[in-house]
């Protein structure tokens, strides 16, 4: 019985070995891929590339600063539509709106929950407000008008009935 339990045993192990081999090699030859490129583009910092990608003349250029942000997924589908147009809708990444206008005049940050933050970008014509690296507001930048609120102040609540002092 002891001796059925021990082959049992080392089988299972065996199998679970040869499992975790398998998948840690998969995932090293993908990662090799991705990680060991050549090239400039492959060694620069996110962010560059996105405010730098508003400055490229070529398409050649572009087409390599977007697969190279495509490779650290940094793009959504609507970056994808709306870069070339010069324009920002809701559901754009940061990296999109930076490759679509260029740097912002002002940005201001706030974290508004634990890993969470919003921002407000002041374009000439437009105030963009992002959460969390999404764009989830875009607002017109007119004169006399305030820019939006990082922190909306919570309304008073009422004191439950049931539970009186």
């Amino acid at each position: 019985m002891k001796n059925n339990i021990k082959k049992a045993s080392l089988a299972i192990g065996l199998i679970i070995t040869a499992v975790a081999t398998t998948a840690v090699q998969a995932q090293t030859d993908a990662a090799k891929r991705v990680l060991e490129r050549d090239g400039t583009l492959s060694k620069a910092v996110t962010l560059d590339l996105c405010v730098d990608y508003s400055t490229l003349k070529t398409d050649e250029e572009r087409k390599l600063y977007i697969k190279e942000l495509d490779l650290r997924s940094q793009l959504s589908e609507a970056d994808h539509k709306n870069i070339d147009l010069h324009k920002v809708v809701t559901s754009m990444t940061m990296c999109g709106m930076y490759m679509s206008l260029g740097k912002p005049m002002a940005e201001k940050s706030r974290q508004i929950r634990p890993l969470t933050f919003k921002t407000v970008h002041v374009y000439p014509d437009m105030y963009y407000v992002s959460q969390s690296g999404m764009i989830v507001e875009a607002y017109p930048r007119k004169e006399g008008t305030m820019p939006p609120k990082l922190v909306h102040e919570a309304p008073e609540v009422q004191e439950s009935p049931t539970l009186k002092k």
